[in-house]
């Protein structure tokens, strides 16, 4: 059982190299759990392959429980959605002020994001590091 600042997916082992675990989860949306999605296109199931670092071997097709922590999920949206929307509206808001140009003050705001992105992409082991999960073998 989950504690409350702790989040719970349940998986399945797909692969195993050295202390590497590969764990197929299946995402679903709140859509995907409503009475009508056989009749709505918005629908959505998706499935997903984690990767997690275990000092026990699992076996492929062995369920297994994958456990994370809440705040990294919001600090995970932090990120990847709010800094960047701030960053674009200060961008926006700046731009358009100095130069009373629409057009390039949109191309600013998009291009501020190629810079944010490559940051993202560089310092990448280290959000690894941090936005992890651990694995505990399921109790069925």
């Amino acid at each position: 059982m989950a504690g409350k600042n702790q989040i719970e997916h349940e998986g399945i082992v797909e692969q195993t190299e050295g202390d590497q675990v590969k764990v197929k989860i299946l995402t679903q949306s709140a859509c995907a759990s409503c009475h009508a999605k056989g009749v709505c296109t918005a629908a959505d199931l998706q499935e997903k392959i984690i990767d997690v670092s275990s000092d026990h071997a699992y076996a492929s097709g062995q369920r297994v429980i994958l456990v994370g922590e809440r705040r990294l999920g919001l600090q995970a949206a932090w990120w990847a959605y709010i800094l960047p929307l701030l960053l674009m509206l200060g961008t926006l808001i700046i731009t358009f002020s100095l130069t009373n140009d629409e057009n390039i003050s949109g191309l600013l705001t998009l291009a501020i994001l190629i810079p944010y992105y490559l940051l993202i992409k560089i310092f990448n082991k280290r959000f690894l590091k941090t936005f992890s999960f651990t694995i505990k073998p399921s109790m069925d």
